[in-house]
């Protein structure tokens, strides 16, 4: 997928590869509700819905009770990502095996340099993004759990 191409994807269906800070998903939330639309989309693994970038937005969606998020996809084989910890060593499909196990890394360890230009900015209507009919598929799947720092 083109990563200028942004889709709108089910939250209920997206999955973490690692933890995220309570404190920012709380200062995220307030700067959404505040400005009352999406800025920026997940990037997502195409393939299952993981989010490669953008675990704080998807606890925001999640807190927000949004039915659906802005997302561009990814062939997760064709990401160039890193260990931001030495005691953490990976590839995709590890992280990708990992998060569909439900053992996302700690928060801060995986780190992804998109193909392009990278995530674009956008700005939709939070209204835009509750309830309603698209024409993405739905996944339902056991949420993980996931490191949470205060």
């Amino acid at each position: 997928m083109s990563a200028s191409q942004v889709v709108k994807v089910r939250v209920d269906g997206l999955r973490h590869i690692e933890g995220y800070s309570r404190k920012r998903v709380q200062w995220l939330l307030e700067k959404v509700v505040n400005e009352g639309v999406w800025t920026k989309p997940v990037a997502l693994d195409e393939a299952h819905d993981l989010v490669l970038d953008g675990q704080h937005r998807m606890e925001v969606a999640r807190r927000l009770e949004l039915t659906w998020i802005p997302a561009v996809r990814y062939v997760y084989a064709e990401v160039e990502l890193w260990s931001l910890r030495p005691a953490h060593q990976f590839d995709w499909r590890l992280v990708t095996q990992r998060a569909l196990a439900g053992q996302p890394y700690p928060y801060k360890t995986v780190k992804h340099r998109f193909p392009g230009a990278g995530l674009p900015l956008i700005s939709v209507p939070l209204q835009e993004l509750r309830g309603g009919v698209s024409a993405t598929r739905r996944r339902v799947g056991v949420v993980p759990r996931v490191e949470v720092r205060a």
